[in-house]
């Protein structure tokens, strides 16, 4: 699971991994440096070190708030790794962020979601709002963080 250092604990991935775990899933963190969701190079080396780790093939989780700093890795990285989004919500759309700001991280959340296999979401509002991203609905899962959602997500990654 890639995500940032600083996520609170209620967040839906941190919620989402516990629930993994109780499912019997090992999960390993790797935990991004710099503020999420904008853009820090300390935050973007750690994820291109991070992912250049992983075997070919390997299923990887992706919090939703590191997209903008994995942006620049997923192009490559789709090719070789199996990637899932848990997506809380989406930081483009945010209230009070200046019409350029939320262009730009409209821009990067699209692009990274573009290239996931899967993107996980909490309810059907932000299922709705990733579709209108142009992700496909049957690379959305609505998975809760709890056991049933956990053992939903296992059954796709």
């Amino acid at each position: 699971m890639v995500m940032p250092a600083d996520l609170p604990a209620d967040a839906y991935s941190r919620r989402m991994v516990e629930a993994l775990r109780a499912a019997g899933a090992g999960i390993t963190l790797h935990a991004l440096p710099g503020p999420h969701p904008q853009v820090d190079p300390s935050a973007i080396l750690a994820a291109d070190v991070a992912l250049a780790r992983l075997p070919d093939g390997a299923s990887v989780l992706l919090d939703g708030n590191a997209l903008a700093n994995l942006a620049a890795s997923l192009p490559a990285d789709s090719l070789r790794l199996r990637f899932t989004a848990l997506v809380e919500r989406l930081h483009w759309a945010e209230p009070g962020l200046p019409a350029e700001e939320a262009a730009v991280r409209r821009n990067l959340e699209q692009r990274a979601l573009t290239l996931v296999r899967r993107v996980a979401v909490p309810d059907d509002a932000i299922a709705d709002a990733v579709r209108e991203l142009g992700v496909l609905p049957d690379r959305i899962i609505r998975a809760a963080p709890d056991t049933e959602g956990a053992v939903a997500l296992l059954a796709v990654l």
